[in-house]
């Protein structure tokens, strides 16, 4: 029987071989791309609609399968790459999901297939610089100090978005530096382009951020200010998107154990009135609201979180009006990756005494959560704020992060 034939390689070659091998697994292990995403669904009751979106005049009770109850559902990819000596580069692209649909769910009308986050940039000891669409720091300050994490349903998110829409949460063309933790002080400052040939103020934001943590006590403070927002590259929500946004936050949070105790305080500017109605206010701002938050997070088992927020707003501007939100909620865990959750709230709306409400909702979804501070065309009913008086909700939904 043939004995077959062995090949002889070269040592050059195979110390080359192993070298190249060596190369691709170190490549391999100093880049990585990851796809991430949260599916979230549930049914919500409320006790009124907005009238805006149930197509009558009314404002009656509504039943629905409601996207993102607890928070947005989306998905995602993120990446890095170790360029050494301390120094990586990073990206993120984000998109929001309608899971009612299976369709995009699209902040501020923005179509993009990355709707929500499309950025990149560097970091390293010196901190972090992205460029692209982010989350402003205000926002992430708003995010630090609610007791509901910003829910979809009764957290603050409802009052951002009922004062500014979009406007400050997020931010195109936009460069962000985000310093290193030093003793547990951090400083986050973002600036976007207008974009706009022959005018620089035209779309022009910015915001900043500071805080200090040391894992029992966080105090932070953050401000933006947008300026043109109708102009903007995610201003397609129609006439009712304002032109000019400037707000700020304080507050701080406190953790017990398992129980974590926050409260704040926020003022919104902002216009209340279509542009192209009166376009001396596309430089301007005309109303004021101040709200003031405060609530727990509380892990009474491992798998068992409780939480419970009250949110009070008061209109500056238009004497008398204001509203109270409430809303309680627990997750029970039945893993690290999928919760069941339930949330109850309730919303009650005094009209000032012109006549004008802030028409503050329960929930951003639903789009109960009318323009707030934003409503400056009459009466709740007539805009797309909820009825003045008490409305109450509920909503039970599934969450699945991935």
């Amino acid at each position: 029987m043939k004995m077959a034939k062995r090949r002889k390689f070269p040592i050059k070659a195979c110390v080359a071989a192993a070298a190249l091998c060596a190369a691709g697994a170190a490549n391999a292990d100093d880049s990585s791309v990851t796809l991430y995403g949260i599916a979230d669904a549930g049914l919500m009751y409320l006790s009124h609609s907005t009238p805006a979106f149930n197509g009558g005049t009314g404002a009656g009770r509504e039943f629905q399968l409601t996207n993102s109850g607890y928070s947005p559902s989306l998905w995602g990819l993120k990446g890095t790459e170790d360029l050494g000596g301390g120094l990586k580069a990073e990206f993120k692209l984000e998109s929001g999901i309608n899971l009612a649909n299976g369709g995009f769910d699209n902040p501020g009308g923005n179509n993009g297939l990355f709707n929500r986050t499309a950025d990149v940039g560097l970091s390293g000891g010196f901190g972090k610089v992205m460029a692209g669409l982010q989350l402003s720091p205000f926002f992430e300050m708003i995010f630090d100090l609610d007791p509901r994490g910003t829910s979809e349903f009764g957290s603050m998110l409802i009052p951002v978005s009922e004062n500014s829409l979009i406007a400050a949460i997020f931010m195109p063309n936009a460069v962000t530096y985000t310093s290193p933790n030093i003793a547990g002080f951090q400083f986050a400052a973002l600036y976007s382009l207008g974009g706009v040939a022959g005018s620089f103020q035209t779309g022009r934001a910015y915001s900043v951020g500071a805080k200090y943590t040391n894992g029992t006590l966080l105090v932070g403070a953050a401000y933006i200010n947008v300026n043109n927002a109708a102009d903007s590259a995610l201003a397609s929500v129609g006439e009712l998107y304002p032109a000019n946004v400037r707000a700020y936050t304080a507050g701080a949070s406190y953790k017990f154990g398992g129980l974590t105790a926050k409260a704040s305080f926020a003022n919104f500017k902002a216009n209340s009135v279509p542009v192209s109605v009166d376009p001396a206010l596309a430089n301007s701002t005309n109303t004021s609201v101040n709200i003031y938050s405060g609530g727990v997070d509380y892990f009474a088992l491992p798998d068992l979180d409780l939480n419970a927020g009250v949110y009070y707003q008061q209109d500056r501007v238009n004497s008398g009006g204001h509203s109270v939100m409430g809303a309680i909620g627990t997750q029970f865990f039945l893993s690290k990756r999928t919760s069941l959750y339930a949330q109850v709230g309730v919303v009650n709306n005094t009209c000032a005494r012109d006549g004008v409400c802030l028409g503050s909702g329960l929930s951003v979804e639903s789009g109960g959560s009318g323009v707030g501070g934003l409503q400056g065309l009459g009466t709740a009913a007539e805009g797309l704020g909820l009825p003045p008086g008490t409305t109450v909700g509920a909503d039970v939904g599934i969450r699945m992060t991935f």
